[in-house]
C-alpha cells in the first residue's frame, strides 16, 4: 500500500477550523449563559474560513477542488447503493456521496452565519446588517438561524457516522488523513498534489479582508 498526499494543510486546517467554531457556536447559541458577544465573533470567523474554503474549492490543490470531487446524482446514487454491498468503488479523494454533504454542509453552513448577520438579541447586540432589513425580514431571518442549527447536527451526525463506517467496515483511515493529509492505495495515481501559493494567499486574503470588514462594523 502507497502512502499518498491526498488533503493539503490549507484544507486540513479549514476543516478542523470549522468543526472547533461549529462546535463553539453551537455551546454557544444554546447556552443559557450570556454568550452571545462570543457568539457573534466566531460566527464571524466562520464565515472567514468558509470564504477561503471555497474560493480554495476553485483555486486550491487537485483534491480540493469542486471539479474533481463533485459528481452528478446518477453518480452518487450508484455509489450509495454499492456502500450497501460493502464493496464500493475507491477514491483517494471524495467519494462522490461524501462530495455531496461536503457541498450540503458547506450550503447550510453559509446559510446559518448568513441569517446571523441580520440578527439581534432584541436587547444589545445586533447583527451588523440588522439595520439594512425590515424588522418583519430581519425575525424571519432569525427564524431561519434559531431552527437550522438542529438540522446541521443531524447532517453532522450523518457525516461522523459515514466516517465510522469507512474507519470500521472499510478500513479507511479517513480520520488520519485530514490529520496528517497522507492516504494508503494500492492503487496507483500520477496525481501529484501541490499546494498552490496564490491560491492559497487569494483564498487567505479574501477571507480575511471579509473578516476585517466585518469586526469594522459595531454590533
Amino acid at each position: 500500500m502507497k502512502s499518498t498526499l491526498v488533503w493539503d494543510w490549507p484544507i486540513r486546517i479549514s476543516h478542523w477550523l470549522i468543526v472547533l467554531l461549529f462546535t463553539g457556536l453551537i455551546i454557544t447559541g444554546k447556552s443559557e449563559g450570556d454568550y452571545i458577544q462570543y457568539h457573534f465573533y466566531m460566527g464571524y470567523s466562520l464565515s472567514a474560513v468558509i470564504i477561503a474554503r471555497v474560493l480554495y474549492g476553485f483555486y486550491g490543490s487537485y483534491y480540493a477542488r469542486f471539479s474533481q470531487f463533485i459528481k452528478g446524482p446518477k453518480v452518487a446514487f450508484r455509489f450509495a447503493k454499492s456502500l450497501l454491498t460493502g464493496r464500493p468503488k475507491h477514491y483517494l479523494g471524495h467519494n462522490p456521496v461524501g462530495a455531496l454533504m461536503v457541498v450540503v454542509l458547506l450550503a447550510a453552513l453559509s446559510v446559518q452565519w448568513g441569517t446571523g448577520l441580520f440578527s439581534s438579541d432584541q436587547i444589545f447586540w445586533y447583527g451588523p446588517f440588522n439595520s439594512l432589513v425590515s424588522e418583519e425580514l430581519a425575525s424571519q431571518l432569525a427564524s431561519i438561524h434559531h431552527f437550522l442549527p438542529n438540522v446541521l447536527l443531524g447532517l453532522v451526525a450523518i457525516h461522523v457516522l459515514a466516517v465510522l463506517y469507512h474507519e470500521l467496515c472499510l478500513k479507511e483511515r479517513l480520520i488520519e488523513a485530514m490529520i496528517h493529509g497522507r492516504k494508503k492505495s494500492a492503487f496507483v495515481t500520477s496525481v501529484s498534489v501541490k499546494t498552490p501559493r496564490w491560491g492559497v494567499i487569494f483564498s487567505l486574503l479574501m477571507g480575511l479582508s471579509w473578516l476585517a470588514a466585518l469586526w469594522l462594523i459595531p454590533v
